[in-house]
C-alpha cells in the first residue's frame, strides 16, 4: 500500500463505507421505481428469493414482527457483502473493504446489538426491554458486551486477515498470485454476511423470547395484514 494512502487510511476507509451505503441507496431506488409484476422476470425472481431467506429468518424469531425484523437483517447483510466485494475490485482506493479494518466491524456488530435491543424495546415495550439486561441474568448486560465483541471479532479476522494476505502476496509476487488469493477471497467476503445476519437474528431472537410475549405496534401489525395473503 502506498505511503501516502496509508497515512489517509481512516479517511478511506470512511469514503468507501459511505460509498457502500451511497450504493445500496440508488440501487434501492432503481428496484422500487417499477411496479412489481405479476410475472416476475429475472431480476424480480432474484431479489423475490433473496427477501425469501430474511423473511424466513423474521418469522423463525416473532412471524407477527416479520416487517420490523426482515428490513434490520437484509440492511446488515447487504451492508457488509458490498463492503467485503470492495476487496476484489481493481481500483487503488474503492479496492480497500471497510470490514478490513476494526472500527467499521466494530460498529457494525454495535449496531447489530444495539438495533436488536431497540426492537425488543419496541415489540415488547421499554420496560420489558430494559429488564432484559438484567433479568433474569444479572450479568445479561456483559452477555451483551460480548455478542458485540464476537461478532465484530469474527468478521474482522476473516475479511482483515484475507486482505492483509493479499497485500503481502501483491508485494512479493505482483502478477497472477494476487488474483488466485482475491478469487479464494470471495469465500470469506460471501459467507460472512449470512453467518454475521444469522448471529444478529440469534441475539435478536433471545432479547424478544425472554419473558412476556413481544407487542407489536399498531401500524407493524397493519402493514403484516396487508403483506400476508
Amino acid at each position: 500500500m502506498p505511503e501516502a494512502l496509508a497515512n489517509k487510511l481512516p479517511y478511506v476507509v470512511l469514503l468507501n463505507f459511505l460509498v457502500v451505503c451511497s450504493l445500496l441507496l440508488v440501487l434501492g431506488r432503481i428496484a422500487t421505481a417499477r411496479p412489481l409484476k405479476e410475472l416476475p422476470g429475472g431480476i424480480q425472481n432474484a431479489a423475490e428469493l433473496v427477501l425469501d431467506w430474511f423473511v424466513a429468518q423474521a418469522r423463525s424469531i416473532d412471524p407477527r414482527a416479520v416487517p420490523i425484523i426482515a428490513p434490520f437483517l437484509a440492511s446488515l447483510f447487504l451492508v457488509i457483502l458490498l463492503s467485503n466485494l470492495l476487496g476484489v475490485l481493481p481500483v487503488p482506493v474503492l479496492q480497500i473493504p471497510p470490514t478490513a479494518y476494526y472500527s467499521v466491524p466494530l460498529s457494525l456488530a454495535a449496531i447489530a446489538v444495539l438495533g436488536a435491543l431497540v426492537i425488543g424495546a419496541k415489540l415488547r415495550g421499554i420496560t420489558a426491554g430494559l429488564k432484559h439486561l438484567v433479568w433474569p441474568n444479572p450479568l445479561q448486560l456483559v452477555e451483551e458486551l460480548s455478542h458485540t465483541l464476537s461478532l465484530s471479532l469474527r468478521l474482522y479476522g476473516n475479511i482483515g486477515g484475507e486482505f492483509i494476505v493479499a497485500l503481502l502476496v501483491a508485494q512479493v509476487v505482483p502478477y497472477g498470485i494476487p488474483l488466485l488469493v482475491h478469487a479464494l477471497g470471495l469465500f470469506p467476503a460471501v459467507i460472512q454476511p449470512f453467518v454475521f445476519t444469522l448471529l444478529t437474528a440469534n441475539v435478536l431472537s433471545t432479547a424478544l423470547q425472554r419473558g412476556e410475549k413481544p407487542k407489536l405496534p399498531e401500524e407493524a401489525m397493519n402493514v403484516h395484514r396487508i403483506t400476508t395473503p
